[in-house]
């Protein structure tokens, strides 16, 4: 016998999907949605106007933090190009992938985040910068590279060419700001006089100029994320995709890119998805580690058990919410040998550094720069600040701790002060149980990859010929 339905059982039945969409955020469409990251190459968090730099002309990454969710404590795995793009394609630290020095392709058998979207009928592709080796190629069905000045229309080329019957996912990744740097990258570039000179390098007129030319490419970076939004608009699309913007690194100047603090491993990220998340700001604490569960989930796939990350989506919803407590980035080599670890929470970050004899030199590219060059002739004339020439001298300490609430550079250190040592304790403490959990362990200095670059002259070794293919793109 059928059974009718009766009036109390559809208002039971709405009362169930509401209490379920209310509980999930906003009602969800029907639809799949789609997801969009732009991966900026070198971006310092801060150097957007929507994070309060107005200096550098950003205006679609400042409409998407207008209309979307705006993260302001935002950490990346790790200050090192191919690590950190490979630890948030896999959910997965950089000691744990395989790959977690500078250009280590990714093992043939890792899970990139693309495999369970096209398990659930996803097309997927990466336009842009790679740098995570062909031996996971064939995870992205849709890959090419581009020049970085027309890069917005290679983005915008893979839109209009996927299959329209399917939901997608668009790894849009630029080589800027990267180095080396050409004046020409916007019209009109930045003015050198209004740039915001970080109190970690010193305000000279080279230095400014330097600055210059890496907001000009972040304006094109800016720029080429335009195109894109006003094609999602064009499709009629944008409304139910998800948008994310980030950068793989800090910026690359000396005292950021490859650093563990917040200049190396801070990043903008910025979420926007009309149909489902509310404009606002969450100040809490996500990683990029996060990323690739976040979407498997939201896209109805099952989240693959290698991913170490956390769904991030409650913060969607409620942006006071927290899913994590501390955040963890690594330093392993990157044109040098190195082994440092970071400990970030809301208010501290804390920073391990085993080899204290050995200089916080910056990367090859940065060691290259119109900046350094200032640094070292102010070096020897004793111009620098005791903060500036830090990257030059030795010992280092062991230990570092910045509250990043009043010191977001991290330059005034306060491992040694009485009063902070029940916060060190702590840090120590998470440090020593992440470490535990993710196998991480300092395997001695004479263990670790050489120097592939003088310190100096920023020139690669002899010794390190095939070793590592060298700095760059």
């Amino acid at each position: 016998m059928m059974l009718r339905p009766t009036f109390g059982s559809f208002i039971g039945i709405w009362i169930f999907i509401l209490g379920g969409a209310i509980h999930s955020g906003w009602a969800q469409s029907s639809a799949p949605p789609n997801f969009v990251v732009f991966v900026a190459d070198d971006m310092a968090w801060e150097d957007c106007g929507a994070n309060g730099n107005p200096a550098v002309r950003t205006p679609n990454i400042d409409r998407l933090a207008a209309q979307g969710m705006r993260f302001t404590r935002a950490v990346l795995t790790c200050s090192s190009c191919s690590p950190s793009r490979s630890s948030i394609l896999t959910g997965r630290y950089p000691h744990n992938t395989g790959a977690g020095e500078l250009h280590l392709p990714l093992p043939g058998d890792s899970v990139l985040l693309t495999s369970p979207l096209r398990q659930v009928g996803y097309w997927t592709a990466a336009i842009g910068k790679w740098h995570v080796g062909e031996a996971v190629g064939d995870q992205v069905e849709d890959r090419q590279g581009s020049p970085p000045p027309k890069m917005g229309d290679a983005w915008v080329a893979a839109l209009q060419r996927r299959p329209k019957d399917q939901p997608f996912f668009l790894w849009a990744a630029h080589l800027d700001p990267h180095r080396a740097y050409q004046k020409g990258a916007v019209d009109p570039p930045h003015d050198p006089a209004d740039v915001i000179v970080p109190p970690m390098f010193p305000d000279t007129l080279p230095v400014r100029q330097d600055i210059a030319l890496y907001y000009d490419e972040i304006t094109r970076f800016d720029q080429h994320i335009g195109q894109v939004l006003d094609e999602l608009d064009a499709q009629g699309v944008a409304d139910n995709t998800m948008v994310l913007v980030i950068s793989d690194n800090g910026r690359p100047f000396p005292h950021c890119k490859t650093r563990v603090d917040l200049p190396g491993v801070g990043t903008p990220f910025v979420v926007r998805w009309p149909a489902r998340v509310k404009p606002g700001i969450s100040d809490a604490l996500v990683s990029s580690l996060d990323i690739a569960p976040t979407i498997t989930k939201l896209a109805g796939a099952s989240v693959s058990d290698t991913f170490q990350g956390r769904d991030f989506s409650p913060l969607l919803w409620d942006p006071t919410a927290e899913i994590r407590q501390y955040a963890f980035a690594e330093h392993n080599w990157h044109d040098y040998r190195a082994f440092e670890r970071g400990v970030h929470n809301r208010q501290y970050c804390y920073v391990r550094n085993w080899l204290p004899g050995t200089p916080g030199t910056p990367p090859a590219d940065a060691v290259n720069s119109p900046t350094f060059a200032e640094m070292k002739r102010l070096l020897a004339s004793g111009d620098l600040t005791q903060a500036q020439a830090s990257c030059f001298v030795t010992p280092r300490p062991t230990e570092m701790l910045y509250d990043v609430h009043q010191d977001p550079n991290c330059l005034d250190n306060l491992a040694a002060d009485p009063e902070m040592r029940s916060v060190l304790d702590q840090m120590r403490s998470a440090l020593s149980q992440w470490q535990d959990q993710t196998t991480d362990r300092f395997p001695g200095e004479h263990r670790l990859t050489p120097d592939g670059f003088d310190r100096q002259t920023g020139k690669k070794l002899p010794s390190m010929s095939g070793a590592h293919p060298g700095p760059g793109k």
